[in-house]
């Protein structure tokens, strides 16, 4: 195979970023949508899954071996989650040139997180009245029957704890899908490069048009360069 530095075109001192930024350039002509070969592409995307994984690009430069990282649970739930919503964007149906991509996956996820930390806060709330509630709760006849009141609260107690598990489970893949993306952009970088240009222009006319301000504003009126007691000329 060939040296993976060599796939996305960087040198060997290369900084992440500068990996992030090749793979990206490069992923866009080898995707096999665009006209590359799938073998192109894979190798594309193997080169950058090692060399942007610190251990795995360690072990590549001693070894010359490629033990691309496996995602643990952690981070294949959160991209279980990214999946869900690109595939949101992608059935939108909708001018991806019009779409902030990138700002509208990152509000969906945050609104998931708040309404599961909602969640939590109210199943917390019914615990504390379960315990309350067992407190109160007594048989009005001693006995050895089965106390049928307290296992239905048993089994309310074990249902909130599960229902509190799952969602902070949730939350904390949802948190880290946010750190995922905030590797990754999906802005067309030609359209980004020409409004940086606009702005770029927009701010040199404005630095000009108060130097010009600056000029007129300590030049002397025509009232004042006359010389004193003169009148006016044929020009006014």
């Amino acid at each position: 195979m060939t040296d993976l530095y060599t796939v996305l075109g960087v040198k060997r001192t290369a900084a992440r970023k500068d990996i992030h930024k090749a793979y990206r350039k490069k992923a866009k002509a080898a995707h096999p949508d665009s006209g590359g070969s799938v073998e192109a592409f894979n190798e594309l995307v193997l080169a950058y899954s090692v060399l942007a994984d610190e251990q795995c690009r360690t072990h590549y430069d001693e070894t010359g071996e490629i033990n691309p990282p496996r995602p643990d649970n952690f981070t294949g739930g959160a991209i279980e989650i990214i999946a869900e919503k690109l595939g949101l964007v992608i059935h939108a149906e909708q001018d991806l040139v019009t779409m902030d991509v990138g700002r509208l996956i990152e509000q969906a996820i945050r609104d998931d997180i708040a309404a599961r930390k909602e969640s939590v806060t109210h199943q917390q709330r019914a615990g504390e009245r379960l315990a309350a509630l067992r407190a109160r709760t007594k048989r009005k006849a001693d006995g050895d029957a089965d106390h049928l009141v307290a296992r239905v609260l048993d089994w309310h107690e074990v249902a909130i704890q599960k229902h509190i598990k799952k969602h902070e489970e949730s939350i904390r893949f949802l948190e880290r899908a946010l750190v995922i993306l905030n590797d990754y952009s999906f802005t067309d970088d030609l359209a980004a490069q020409q409004a940086e240009e606009v702005t770029g222009a927009l701010n040199d006319i404005l630095v000009a048009l108060d130097e010009l301000a600056a000029v007129l504003n300590s030049s002397p009126t025509r009232a004042d360069a006359m010389p004193q007691g003169a009148g006016p000329t044929a020009f006014g």
